[in-house]
């Protein structure tokens, strides 16, 4: 069975959780393409009124038609008063938004650089972290993408450049503080990496739907996480790792994947340890039969019989 522990949100304090000396900048990063509405006190119009417009620098994208789109990112004063309030409404403002298909809280950063040299960089990751096709860009500031970066990517810490430390929202609940490592030499980025990042949509679809699964699911299903925060820890983590090994085990269509995958983590991780499944998934890649189709055809005592048979599991990958 699943660890029910989770974690929560906690405010940031931009002393303890931000710079280290004076000398270093706290920023916000915030994604117009998430929800937020004019009149609430992290809107781009009400952050302008509170800190001053100069305190708002955008970070250029080649494939968004407006600047008014691009994300913004915000310096707040770190010896001042008002920055604790506000750094407290962001991370509550991120919590809520965990089960958003787009969010607009997207990271808080601390670096000795100034905002423009900081918004340029994060322009330029953009495109080196792009996959082979081209004119695609990557938006891997976004809380899942970043996340997913971390998993697959030894010298992930490389890809921040002059941000020092980045803290971002989990899938599965509260904070990641990941931070940077100076690079030598040009950025490597290992194929699998921009694998990852071309994958990053069909991981954000089978995220939702195990959140959605995990509180309204009935069926059979013994490994439903019931946490507070709708999804384990790591859970991009685990959503990589399933999608990775389905895709090497052979199977191609996204529906049988989301298929394996979602009962692997709601009636057990080692489902393809069992011979029926395995026979199951073969017949799907020689393409016989879907395994969408196949998996149909058990009944919640078929599941409970294949899971008995099953070694115990510790996590979900």
């Amino acid at each position: 069975m699943p660890n029910q522990s989770s974690q929560r949100f906690q405010p940031l304090d931009p002393n303890s959780a931000g710079p280290s000396d004076s000398a270093e900048n706290l920023y916000l990063l915030l994604n117009p393409l998430g929800n937020c509405k004019p009149e609430h006190p992290l809107s781009l119009s009400s952050l302008s009124h509170a800190l001053g417009r100069q305190a708002i620098v955008r970070v250029p994208r080649a494939d968004l038609s407006s600047p008014r789109l691009f994300p913004a990112l915000v310096q707040f004063p770190v010896n001042d008063d008002s920055a604790s309030a506000f750094l407290a409404i962001t991370a509550a403002y991120a919590a809520r938004e965990m089960a958003a298909r787009q969010q607009y809280v997207c990271a808080w950063l601390t670096s000795e650089q100034p905002a423009e040299a900081i918004a340029q960089h994060i322009a330029r990751q953009c495109h080196a972290l792009r996959p082979a096709e081209k004119g695609t860009v990557v938006p891997w500031f976004e809380p899942l993408r970043i996340a997913l970066l971390r998993a697959v990517m030894r010298n992930a810490g490389e890809v921040m450049g002059p941000i020092r430390t980045w803290f971002y929202p989990e899938v599965g609940g509260g904070l990641v503080k990941f931070e940077g490592r100076p690079s030598v030499g040009e950025l490597t980025v290992p194929e699998v990496a921009r694998q990852a990042q071309r994958w990053a949509p069909q991981i954000k679809h089978f995220l939702e739907a195990w959140r959605a699964l995990n509180t309204s699911v009935k069926a059979y299903s013994p490994w439903r996480w019931s946490g507070p925060s709708g999804l384990p820890g790591q859970a991009s983590t685990h959503a990589w790792n399933l999608i990775h090994d389905a895709y090497q085990r052979g199977l191609s269509n996204p529906a049988d994947i989301h298929c394996l995958n979602l009962h692997r983590v709601m009636v057990h991780p080692l489902l393809l340890h069992h011979p029926a499944i395995q026979q199951d998934v073969a017949q799907a890649v020689a393409g016989n039969q879907p395994l969408t189709a196949r998996f149909a055809g058990y009944d919640d005592h078929g599941w409970s019989r294949i899971v008995a048979a099953l070694p115990q599991a510790r996590c979900y990958s």
